[in-house]
C-alpha cells in the first residue's frame, strides 16, 4: 500500500536573538549591519558569501573579548545568537557541513561535553527553581539548537543517499548522519519528556493525586518555561523523522502528544485548527502504512473536517490533499474501489490546482491500480 507523502508544518526549534546594538563594540555593529545587508534581502540581491565574512569576522572580534569581559561570554545570548545565523547563512548556502559544525559550536557553548552526552544533566537544572532565568532561558536555546541539528544531520543524510546511488561509498555516510540525527532528537525528547514528567507528577502530589508514568499533555500542565509551540515543534519533528525511517511505532505516540497539545484545534482559531489537521494527515498516513484501515480513516474523517474550515490556509490545504488521498487509499484496500476512484481524484484536482507534481502524480498512479483492479 501506498501512502501519499504527508502534510508539512512550518514549526521552528530556534528562535534568533541579537541583543540590543549597545552590547556590540561600533567595530561588530558595523560589521553586522553589513552581513545583514547581504543577508536579509530578497534572494536574487543576497551574497551569503560576504555575509558570511561579516558575521564570521564579528564572531571572532567577539569571542576575542570575551576572554577578558564576561558580557561578551562564549554562551551570551548575542553570541550564540549570531552563531545561530551564521548557520542559518550557511543552509541557504545548502552548505550542511557547515551547518552541523555551526550548531554543534552553539551546543558546545551552552552546555559543554558533558551536557551535549547526557541530557539528564539539562532536566536537573531545568526542575531546579533556584537556577538563574538567563541559565534557563540559555538551556531552551540549546533545546531549539539540538532540534536544528538533528535535521541538519537529517538533511545531509538524504542527501548522501540520494548521492549513493551513484556512488556507493556514500551510503555509510548517509548511515552515520541518520544515526546522529535520531540521536540528537531523543536529545531533544528525553529533555522534554524527563522535565515535564518530573514537574506533571510534583503538581499532582500537590494536589494530593498519585504520580504517573505519562503526564496529561494538557497544555495547562507544562512548566512554564515550555511553550506549547516549541514542545509540538519537537515532538512533531521527531515524529517525522522516524515515520521517514520507518519507525512508525516510534512516531505514533509523539504524534498523538503533540495533537493532545494542540487541543485538536478545539479553540477553532486558523493556526490550532490547521496544525492539527496537519498532526491527523500524519497519523493516517502512519496508519494506512500499518494497513490499520480502520485507525487511519477514523484520523482522515477527523482531519478533513478541520481541514474544511479554513481552506486559504497552505497548511490546512496541504493537509486535506493528503488526508483525502490516505482515505482514498483506506477505501482501496477494502476493496471499495468506487469511494477510493473519488477520493484521489479529488486529491488529484486540489494537487493540480497548487501545483504540487509529486501529489499529482501518486494519485494518478493510484488511479490507474484501482482501474486495473477493478
Amino acid at each position: 500500500m501506498v501512502a501519499l507523502g504527508a502534510a508539512t508544518i512550518g514549526f521552528t526549534g530556534y528562535s534568533m536573538f541579537f541583543g540590543p546594538g549597545n552590547l556590540y563594540p561600533k567595530s561588530v555593529r558595523k560589521l553586522l549591519r553589513e552581513g545583514g545587508m547581504a543577508y536579509l534581502r530578497p534572494k536574487d540581491k543576497q551574497d551569503l558569501p560576504k555575509a558570511i565574512e561579516c558575521y564570521t569576522k564579528a564572531l571572532a572580534e567577539l569571542d576575542e573579548l570575551g576572554t577578558n569581559d564576561s558580557k561578551h561570554a562564549p554562551d551570551a545570548p548575542h553570541i550564540t545568537g549570531l552563531i545561530a545565523r551564521i548557520a542559518s547563512v550557511y543552509s541557504e548556502m545548502g552548505d550542511l557541513d557547515m551547518v552541523v559544525k555551526m550548531y554543534k559550536d552553539l551546543l558546545q557553548r551552552i552546555l559543554g561535553d558533558k551536557g551535549m552526552e547526557d541530557p539528564k544533566t539539562q532536566v536537573r537544572k531545568l526542575l531546579d527553581d533556584k537556577l538563574p532565568k538567563n541559565e534557563r532561558e540559555n538551556i531552551i536555546r540549546a533545546l531549539g539548537c539540538a532540534n536544528k541539528l538533528a535535521e541538519a544531520y537529517e538533511k545531509r543524510g538524504e542527501r548522501a543517499e540520494r548521492r549513493s546511488i551513484a556512488l556507493p561509498d556514500m551510503k555509510q555516510a548517509s548511515s552515520a548522519d541518520s544515526l546522529e540525527a535520531s540521536r540528537w532528537y531523543q536529545w531533544c525528547l528525553q529533555v522534554v519528556m524527563l522535565t515535564y514528567q518530573n514537574h506533571f507528577n510534583h503538581l499532582q502530589l500537590e494536589q494530593g493525586k498519585p504520580v504517573t508514568n505519562t503526564p496529561s499533555f494538557d497544555p495547562e500542565t507544562l512548566p512554564r518555561y515550555f511553550s506549547v509551540d516549541v514542545v509540538t515543534s519537537l515532538l512533531y519533528n521527531a515524529a517525522t523523522f522516524f515515520a521517514n525511517h520507518s519507525q512508525i511505532d516510534l512516531a505514533q505516540p509523539l504524534l498523538e502528544r503533540a495533537l493532545d497539545l494542540m487541543r485538536r484545534g478545539a479553540d477553532g482559531k486558523q493556526e490550532s485548527v490547521c496544525r492539527s489537521s496537519v498532526l491527523m494527515s500524519h497519523l493516517a498516513n502512519a496508519n494506512v502504512m500499518k494497513k490499520d484501515l480502520v485507525t487511519a480513516e477514523k484520523w482522515s474523517i477527523e482531519g478533513l473536517q478541520l481541514a474544511k474550515k479554513f481552506p486559504e490556509n497552505a497548511e490546512c490545504l496541504n493537509s486535506f490533499v493528503a488526508l483525502t488521498y490516505d482515505l482514498g487509499a483506506v477505501y482501496e484496500a477494502a476493496g471499495k474501489y468506487n469511494s477510493a476512484r473519488v477520493q484521489y481524484r479529488q486529491a488529484a484536482e486540489i494537487a493540480g490546482d497548487m501545483g504540487d507534481d509529486g501529489a499529482v502524480k501518486l494519485t494518478q498512479d493510484a488511479l490507474s491500480r484501482i482501474s486495473k483492479a477493478a
